[in-house]
């Protein structure tokens, strides 16, 4: 497997190094606040633009009643798109280190959660969502990943992370959920990622159910974009990395040294249950953009009106809405209105990709607006 943490971490290195620009970007959006906290000398290791998650063995579960595949998939639609536990938050001001001894301010956006309809997510995407927990024992951690699925754009993984005595490998809290995710913290000692291929990996955002979880036991929702497009017959993989030490011990070792730690790598496939289809709308070089229930993918390369640099600029992305045929509308991203509706986004090369915060009635959409460009679903 090519792609690895430390494979990761120079890649991203690359995307947040901070310029003035990105200074005067900050107050726009969640990748800009990450590059400055970057600068700022912390050692985060999530909320990135591309980066990787988590690991695991499956366990064969015979003779479970259906009743149970029911509850754990009852889970997943909640965890990943529902608001029992998820609370909807207006614009929060705020100060940060901008790295270079003075501070920025900051606006994160507002997000909305609301109610899921369980029998509704059954029907548009029950089907491609795994029902066997995988689970593995990764030293003292239990990671158990209850449900799973995916699609061209991305993929959405509900799972905990345990350890008696408190789990120490993973960061989460209320503000991480606000800005760039839960953490894989340097006193860890493994690392998870899902991958596609040997080329593609999945940027993602861990958001923690902070009433749900206690210091023994974190439920995890996982949104995961991939880094490019898939291929037929990529499937998600979970990687997991064991090393000797601590991630902490392991970062202060020289390039020979991580050479010759005694990594272990472990790879297992996460579905056999195939991709959640996808719908486009092709409008030649005025516009391109593929769908799903629960993803959006555009290409920026038409009808956006870029060139050069602008395409693969996450920046240029001012407004992202998909108006149904009732009239109603979800507005997924607004930056003027400092508005952000989605699990997680992403910048992967000429494509915009968003994983929805919630399942989308691809049968009722009228039309999807990007920015000024309207894309008719009819």
């Amino acid at each position: 497997m090519k792609v690895s943490e430390k494979t990761m971490r120079e890649t991203l290195s690359k995307d947040i190094q901070v310029s003035d620009l990105v200074n005067q970007r900050l107050k726009d959006t969640y990748e800009i606040l990450e590059r400055g906290q970057q600068a700022s000398g912390k050692k985060t290791h999530r909320g990135r633009n591309l980066r990787v998650a988590a690991a695991a063995a499956a366990i064969i579960c015979c003779g479970v009643p259906s009743i149970v595949y029911a509850s754990v998939k009852t889970g997943f639609f909640e965890g990943m798109f529902g608001n029992t536990t998820k609370k909807s938050t207006d614009v929060i001001h705020r100060e940060i280190d901008d790295g270079k001894g003075g501070s920025v301010a900051v606006d994160i956006p507002s997000k909305e959660f609301v109610p899921v309809d369980d029998a509704a997510a059954e029907s548009m995407i029950g089907q491609w969502v795994t029902e066997t927990p995988i689970v593995r024992k990764i030293g003292e951690h239990t990671l158990t990943i209850e449900s799973f699925a995916y699609d061209k754009n991305g993929a959405w993984m509900y799972f905990t992370l345990g350890r008696e005595g408190g789990v120490t490998a993973l960061k989460g809290d209320m503000d991480t959920n606000l800005t760039k995710g839960a953490y894989f913290t340097d006193e860890s000692d493994f690392y998870f990622h899902v991958v596609c291929s040997e080329e593609i990996f999945g940027g993602d955002n861990i958001y923690i159910d902070t009433e749900k979880s206690t210091e023994d036991l974190l439920y995890c929702s996982d949104y995961i974009l991939w880094s490019d497009v898939l291929e037929e017959g990529d499937t998600p993989k979970i990687v997991i990395e064991t090393y000797p030490c601590t991630r902490g011990e392991l970062y202060e070792m020289s390039e020979t040294e991580q050479r010759e730690a005694a990594i272990e790598t472990e790879t297992i496939e996460l579905s056999d249950k195939g991709p959640i289809p996808v719908h486009s709308i092709d409008m030649g070089e005025n516009g391109y953009l593929e769908y799903s229930p629960v993803s959006i993918g555009v290409d920026m390369s038409k009808g956006m009106g870029l060139t050069g640099d602008e395409i693969e600029d996450p920046y240029y992305m001012k407004r992202l809405e998909i108006v149904y045929k009732d009239g109603s509308s979800y507005i997924v991203s607004d930056k003027e209105a400092c508005i952000e509706n989605s699990g997680y986004v992403m910048g992967a090369g000429k494509w915009y990709k968003t994983a929805f915060n919630r399942v989308v009635d691809t049968d009722e959409i009228a039309e999807i607006i990007v920015n000024d460009v309207r894309f008719p679903a009819e």
